[in-house]
């Protein structure tokens, strides 16, 4: 039986370790701080099976300037931050060629395509159906102007097997009653899901790992231990040590301190994203609402609650949170739904780990035996969680993994 370490605890590492487990490995999972806790504790909670288009997508460089000028816009960045930023930036930019979008798009739908059927498995056995909401999405557009700027868009996502529908005018108020007049079109789609609260959901997977047998350690790991080629353990900062057949590394944006040791050179960065909760909210919707000229999100939580999340913030990690950015969704979401309580809300901010072409890294160390890496989802972590420990576990025992891993290799930089 293989002994695996997973360093993070976050909703990807989490997955990880419960399919190694289902694999039959014998995973202990390792973290510094408790399971869930960082940006798995409070994102959007969707798992958006309909984002296959890479963030570089054609034209968003045009849009980007604007967005930079304006500090609460959908996209911002920290004007400090962008000497250290700019090799990422100019990564993006060689994203947002055609050839590299269309490629990008591939590999995303291939991962985005198997997200359901990936995820359920692990949602029977953990219990967490209930908090699943299987409702659907919609995005929102004013008018048909602003629709049409996105239809090819919608068309390419068709082309790749994304199913969605129109709404035009009464049908869309009929979709979900919540919703204020003055929205012309949406876009329905079916397969797109939610969870209740991702803390919760991810919990609850952490819990049927342990109560399967899985390890759970809080230490954090000072590095990897390395003899001749092989990576067999993990050095923790107690002084101690775990030892393993083979490691994962799971751990988010912090995933960084080890992939220049071991020789990977990956342009890995935060991509900010701020929340707002609102348990009292008081309304009811029926799906997940994205707000496409704003570029941010309503979910429905449950009990009338509401959570407001989205834009994206380039900046340092460690950079103090711009509460701006928080409360600003406030006012965004009460031209949607109109008014809500604000009673015992909340507010957050996470830091998404990110890579400038959007596909996640997923796979082994091109240089050392027992290494594998599982970070850079930005947005897609809880989307892709369950799909990525199902790969990860494929590939690790050497089984067919269904896919063409290479987009997703390590080196690809």
């Amino acid at each position: 039986m293989k002994q695996v370490v997973v360093i993070g605890a976050g909703v990807v590492g989490i997955a990880a370790a419960l399919q190694l487990q289902q694999a039959g490995c014998a995973v202990t999972l390792l973290d510094r701080g408790e399971p869930a806790r960082e940006t798995s504790f409070g994102n959007a909670g969707a798992l958006a099976v309909s984002d296959i288009i890479p963030l570089a997508e054609p034209g968003v460089l045009k849009k980007v300037p604007g967005w930079m000028l304006d500090p609460l816009g959908p996209l911002a960045m920290r004007w400090r931050y962008l000497p250290s930023l700019a090799p990422w930036l100019l990564r993006f930019v060689a994203a947002s060629r055609p050839s590299r979008v269309r490629a990008l798009t591939e590999a995303l739908s291939a991962l985005l395509s198997r997200v359901n059927r990936d995820t359920e498995p692990l949602a029977d056995l953990a219990g967490l159906n209930g908090i699943w909401r299987r409702h659907g999405s919609l995005t929102l557009y004013r008018d048909v102007a602003e629709y049409r700027l996105a239809e090819e868009a919608w068309r390419e996502k068709r082309r790749h097997g994304v199913a969605w529908e129109l709404l035009n005018g009464e049908a869309v108020r009929d979709a979900d009653a919540a919703l204020l007049p003055g929205w012309e079109c949406a876009v329905k789609v079916r397969d797109w899901s939610h969870v209740d609260d991702p803390w919760l959901f991810a919990v609850g997977l952490f819990d049927a790992f342990r109560r399967l047998g899985g390890q759970f350690v809080r230490a954090e790991a000072s590095s990897l231990r390395e003899r001749g080629g092989r990576v067999d353990g993990v050095e923790l900062q107690n002084g101690g040590a775990l030892d393993a057949d083979e490691v994962v590394v799971a751990c988010g944006v912090w995933s960084d301190r080890f992939f220049k040791p071991m020789g990977c050179r990956v342009p890995l960065e935060s991509e900010r994203g701020y929340h707002v909760t609102l348990p009292k909210a008081g309304v009811s919707l029926r799906h997940f609402l994205q707000c496409a000229s704003e570029s941010f999100v309503i979910l429905p939580m449950a009990n009338g609650g509401l959570r407001l999340a989205g834009t994206v913030e380039l900046a340092h990690r460690d950079a103090p949170p711009d509460w701006r950015r928080a409360h600003i969704l406030i006012d965004k979401a009460r031209a949607i739904v109109g008014d809500f309580s604000t009673e015992d809300m909340s507010v957050w901010m996470g830091n998404r780990p990110s890579v400038p072409d959007t596909v996640p890294v997923i796979g082994p160390s091109p240089r050392h035996a027992g290494l594998w890496f599982a970070t850079g989802h930005g947005h897609l972590g809880l989307t892709l969680a369950a799909t990525t420990g199902a790969l990860l576990a494929d590939a690790m025992l050497g089984r067919e993994p269904g896919i063409d891993m290479r987009p997703y290799r390590v080196d690809r930089f």
